[in-house]
């Protein structure tokens, strides 16, 4: 077979761009959050992912009682934590947060409403808090450097864990459920660059021939 027609039949064949596909792990283990204690709690899942690189995580948390400014939540995975809750409401004005208990959210990065900034009821879509400090600093005007997305272009298999820490004195909360949405490809994105030097190659060495 001729090499030119050859490089053609490898780019015609091999996708430009893998398709993305979404998988759902979730805990619905009830658990309760001591009061005042850093040393929270921690759910963990272990997932086997399909997903080789992931293009976007969502999670969905629900937590029953306590005092949500009190509330300090992060997820864990291959070493990196992306900030879900980090004392929503609190700001110099407001020391002790938004004054409601329990939460039902569903975060992700797309959402339009950052959750510290929110207001009424925490039910809903809000982007992750986000503020990667101490609980004890966190203010509505900390730079927010810790969204889900630092887990994109990492591979979806392995554990996860949510740590839940009720960090001021107050009522006692919950957490009821949480689960992942893990979106990605399955397979490596081919590179055209890659092939194309291939085919250069095949090219030269056939001139040598």
């Amino acid at each position: 077979m001729p090499v030119r027609t050859l490089l053609a039949l490898l780019l015609l064949a091999a996708p430009l761009r893998a398709d993305l596909i979404t998988e759902t792990y979730a805990v619905n283990t009830p658990m309760a959050v001591p009061d005042n204690d850093a040393n929270g709690i921690v759910q963990t899942l272990n997932a086997s992912s399909l997903i080789l690189q992931l293009t976007e995580v969502t999670v969905d948390l629900t937590t029953t009682g306590g005092w949500n400014g009190d509330l300090y939540a992060y997820l864990w995975h291959n070493n990196v934590i992306s900030v879900l809750v980090n004392r929503p409401g609190r700001t110099t004005l407001v020391p002790a947060g938004h004054s409601g208990g329990g939460m039902t959210l569903q975060l992700a990065d797309s959402a339009t409403t950052d959750l510290h900034l929110a207001a009424g009821p925490l039910t809903g879509a809000f982007q992750p808090d986000g503020r990667l400090v101490d609980p004890a600093v966190s203010l509505d005007t900390t730079p927010r450097t810790a969204p889900l997305s630092v887990f994109n272009g990492m591979s979806g298999s392995g554990e996860w864990r949510l740590f839940v820490a009720d960090v001021a004195t107050g009522n006692s909360p919950s957490v009821q459920s949480w689960a992942v949405h893990l979106t990605g490809n399955a397979v490596p994105e081919p590179s055209a660059a890659a092939l194309l030097a291939l085919g250069a190659a095949l090219l030269l060495r056939k001139r040598r021939a």
